[in-house]
């Protein structure tokens, strides 16, 4: 995907804004007054440059039905690529975008995403900011934390289901003085073994 460095935004348009456009584009505020939900089909796929803080972020160009502009800003551009499957956003893809509109200098279309659906992808949800107060969703989580997570159920998974394998294969070899039960309770969907008073359940 294209991607273009730049410290102001304006130069990639319309050259060099006036100090006040400028001040626009650093102090843009998410305003939960000012939602809107919009359809748009994307022209380009940018990476930015805050000319502020610095930091660099995932950008969308994209129009309406209705060949309105919009500068979509979606995130920081590490969190997209820590994300790659989920922020493969292309020319011509449809769609649905929920936020705070603000304006600058440069177009009266900017949107700070809160939630973005990617009609040509099977209608993918992506979760950017709370919707009411515009906090980015990235702050509340370490980077990765449901990799981290699913990581974590797996290990324990196939710990738990290695020990339930043991004790069985212990009790089916040890004879019936030491074999331990494996059986499905009553009311339970589950297959539980037990031995020494522990219960594994997988």
């Amino acid at each position: 995907m294209p991607r273009i460095f730049l410290l102001f935004l304006a130069a990639l348009l319309f050259g060099p804004p006036p100090a006040a456009a400028q001040m626009d584009m650093m102090m843009a505020r998410y305003d939960p007054f000012s939602l809107l939900r919009v359809m748009v089909w994307v022209d380009s796929v940018n990476t930015l440059q805050n000319p502020s803080s610095g930091g660099i972020g995932l950008h969308l160009f994209a129009k309406d039905m209705f060949a309105n502009q919009y500068l979509i800003h979606v995130c920081p551009q590490w969190y997209a690529d820590n994300h790659p499957d989920q922020f493969a956003f292309k020319q011509g893809d449809q769609l649905i975008v929920s936020g705070a509109r603000f304006a600058t200098g440069l177009t009266e279309n900017n949107i700070l995403a809160a939630t973005v659906t990617n009609c040509s992808r099977n209608f993918l949800e992506l979760h950017l900011r709370d919707l009411t107060t515009g906090a980015p969703l990235w702050h509340n989580q370490p980077d990765n934390l449901v990799e981290r997570i699913q990581a974590i159920q797996k290990r324990l998974f196939a710990e738990r289901s290695e020990a339930v394998r043991r004790s069985m294969e212990q009790g089916f070899h040890s004879g019936a003085a030491n074999a331990p039960a494996a059986f499905i309770p009553a009311g339970q969907g589950g297959m539980s073994a037990w031995r020494g008073g522990d219960f594994f359940w997988f």
